[in-house]
């Protein structure tokens, strides 16, 4: 083949091959538009801005039941109990008119017990003998607890560390009843402790305006060391006390014993410029504090499963959502998250009794 040939042949084949894969590719016309920038590619979004996926949230319904409490009602019913209050009745019947408001209203949640000191009292020893319970604790036993105070007349001293004795011993050898899921005391007494044996009646604050000397005189000194003790030791326990207390004219100081017995019962107020103690001097006083300690226990009390996030349960009342209200006026709030326990209080508190089993608890999607 001539030079002429050849030369030709290699001209066509680099015309028609790729220079660098050997793939055919077409021709490219001269008047071809240049090839397209990036900017001008359209980006999918523009085409369809697609919505989020929708949330979905379902949350679950706790399971709620109204809190189960037991309650010994440690009631004073020494002789100083049968003096006039304002209104003109006598403290006892002041006691026993404010228990028979409050009883009927919890006792099918509240399983109630009951201990007057001194017990029975004879003619040479008006300590008495306090140690058995009256009334052990159980559920509808309202009736029980006022027969027994109406048939009671006040005499004698006031044997209370005798009286929180024989309580202890009865909640520490007795198992709970029931479905109950906290056990109490409440004590209401007019006076300073007294009707200890081992006291000097030379040396001790004495809790008798006609004085501590004479014989069995050391019986009405102040028995505050070993009753405060007592009480610090049940609430350690995991029983706490709840203290209503008069001093009526407090000639003897014994306010300040009653503050102290509060606190170291475990159930103190925490009410500013208020006393520890639930101060009662007259049936209204005193209905407002049994009223004010049973609700707490289990008017407005409720029990639901333990949560992973308490943050997301939110609580309804009569089909309305209520606020948590960590300062306790209107709202609700846990009071103890590890075992489940919530409280109502103020309108929400109020509108949950008139609508008995309206309470509902969800849990999840709160934000």
């Amino acid at each position: 083949m001539g030079r002429l040939c050849v030369a030709a042949l290699v001209a066509f084949s680099l015309t028609a091959c790729g220079a660098k894969t050997g793939l055919r590719v077409p021709d490219v016309p001269d008047d071809a538009p240049d090839a397209l920038d990036v900017d001008d590619v359209v980006d999918a979004s523009d085409v369809l801005d697609a919505p989020d996926a929708p949330d979905v949230c379902a949350p679950t319904t706790l399971p709620v039941e109204r809190f189960s409490a037991e309650v010994i009602f440690a009631i004073d019913r020494s002789g100083s109990m049968g003096e006039r209050t304002p209104s003109g009745i006598t403290r006892w019947q002041a006691v026993t008119t404010a228990l028979s408001t409050v009883l009927p209203a919890v006792e099918r949640e509240l399983w109630a017990g009951l201990i007057q000191f001194p017990g029975a009292i004879r003619f040479d020893n008006q300590c008495g003998d306090n140690t058995r319970i009256e009334l052990t604790p159980r559920l509808l036993n309202g009736a029980r607890v006022l027969a027994a105070l109406r048939s009671t007349t006040p005499f004698g001293g006031t044997p209370t560390y005798d009286a929180l004795q024989t309580a202890a011993n009865y909640y520490r050898t007795t198992p709970a009843a029931g479905r109950v899921r906290g056990r109490y005391l409440v004590l209401a007494t007019d006076g300073g402790p007294n009707c200890n044996a081992a006291l000097v009646n030379t040396s001790c604050v004495c809790t008798s305006a006609r004085g501590c000397l004479g014989p069995r005189g050391n019986l009405s000194c102040l028995d505050d060391t070993r009753t405060l003790t007592l009480l610090a030791s049940l609430s350690a326990s995991g029983v706490p006390t709840f203290v209503i207390g008069t001093p009526g004219q407090d000639v003897l100081a014994l306010a300040p014993t009653l503050e102290r017995m509060a606190v170291a019962g475990g159930r103190p107020r925490s009410v500013p410029g208020e006393p520890a103690y639930y101060r009662a001097e007259d049936v209204g006083e005193f209905t407002a504090a049994f009223r004010a300690i049973t609700t707490e226990l289990v008017r407005c009390r409720y029990v639901t499963n333990p949560v992973s996030d308490p943050a997301q349960v939110r609580v309804r009342v009569g089909g309305r959502d209520v606020p948590r209200d960590r300062s306790h006026a209107d709202g609700w709030d846990w009071t103890r998250v590890e075992t489940g326990e919530v409280m109502l209080y103020g309108a929400a508190c109020e509108a949950a009794q008139r609508a008995e089993g309206a309470v509902a608890l969800r849990y999840g999607c709160v934000d």
